[in-house]
């Protein structure tokens, strides 16, 4: 496998679909974000006009994925009945699976009474409060408990490589021929050469580290989102308010701009993407927002919808950012 194949595998998409707070705007709309990675689309939340958002952004109707809801708040959930809807006017075929809190089961319940016959899929909705819910292939999502109002959560999206680079002049001094051994070694399969048993290990690297993804859901600073959040590639926390908006914040349970660029700083995330900010700052395009985090952990950048940004081992660029008028 080139060295290209396996940095494209291993790279993973987020997608913003709407990056709004509490009210959707002419440029931004309710909270949705999409990570894709390896054909599966992993969606966050799914905010009011998701399903066009979702079309928008080419993701693919009938891949395989899975919805993950932070809590059950209008603006976080208003979107997934049309969703399903056009999911399954569109004819998708592949079994759903959506986590969240226990409400969002009658939710979806109600959803699917509503779509005439039902949706054309299975659909299985799973009560959660914490924890690991799903895993494909080394790639895991886990929920862990927020400070919001009522159960709230947050999600950790990570990615372990099964296997360390894979050195072709060790399996050579060891006398392991090029071709289908190679091969295997690199695979993680040991092989005998002559009587003599090969490990992996041997002639690869020790895996690296997983790679993670942080969002943060709607919350105030909290102990479990820092710990979550600690060593985290990209951490995609909400700032619904600057700080002179630090009693709002504290009292409707969200983050200010500077105390999620405090907690980004403290668990040593290597970028901090703001979302969810409140429509108040929709005329500046965020800019207070973006430049109190920034005074204090200056790798931030606010998300705007539609706006794509890659990760990978080597780090997280944004590659298309659309800037709303």
């Amino acid at each position: 496998m080139s060295r290209e194949v396996r940095a494209i595998l291993d790279m993973f998409e987020i997608v913003f679909l709407g990056t709004g707070g509490s009210i959707p705007t002419e440029g931004r709309n309710h909270p949705a974000i999409a990570i894709r990675f390896q054909g599966v689309v992993l969606l966050f939340d799914a905010g009011e006009d998701v399903q066009r958002q979702y079309m928008r952004a080419g993701l693919g109707l009938n891949r395989p994925m899975a919805i993950f809801v932070s809590h059950i708040h209008a603006d976080h959930v208003i979107g997934l009945p049309g969703l399903l809807l056009r999911m399954s006017l569109l004819g998708r075929q592949r079994p759903l699976e959506i986590f969240g809190p226990k409400e969002l089961i009658e939710y979806v319940r109600m959803t699917r009474d509503s779509i005439g016959l039902g949706t054309t899929f299975e659909t299985t909705v799973y009560a959660v409060d914490e924890g690991r819910l799903w895993g494909h292939n080394g790639l895991s999502v886990r929920a862990f408990p927020v400070k919001h109002r009522g159960l709230a959560l947050g999600f950790e999206v990570t990615y372990q490589r099964p296997r360390g680079k894979f050195h072709p002049e060790r399996a050579e001094a060891l006398g392991v021929p090029r071709g289908p051994l190679w091969h295997n070694l690199a695979m993680g399969k040991a092989v005998e050469i002559d009587g003599r048993r090969i490990e992996p290990h041997e002639v690869s690297d020790p895996p690296p580290s997983p790679l993670k993804i942080v969002y943060t859901g709607d919350t105030r600073p909290c102990e479990s989102l820092l710990e979550a959040a600690t060593g985290a590639e990209v951490l995609i926390s909400e700032a619904m308010y600057a700080s002179d908006k630090v009693d709002l914040a504290q009292e409707r349970g969200h983050m200010t701009a500077r105390e999620a660029a405090e907690l980004a700083a403290e668990a040593d995330v290597k970028l901090l993407v703001l979302t969810h900010y409140s429509p108040r700052y929709d005329l500046e395009r965020g800019a207070t927002i973006l430049n109190e985090a920034r005074e204090l952990f200056s790798n931030t950048i606010l998300a705007h919808d539609l706006m794509r940004i890659e990760v990978t081992w080597q780090g997280a660029r944004v590659v298309a950012s659309r800037q709303y008028s």
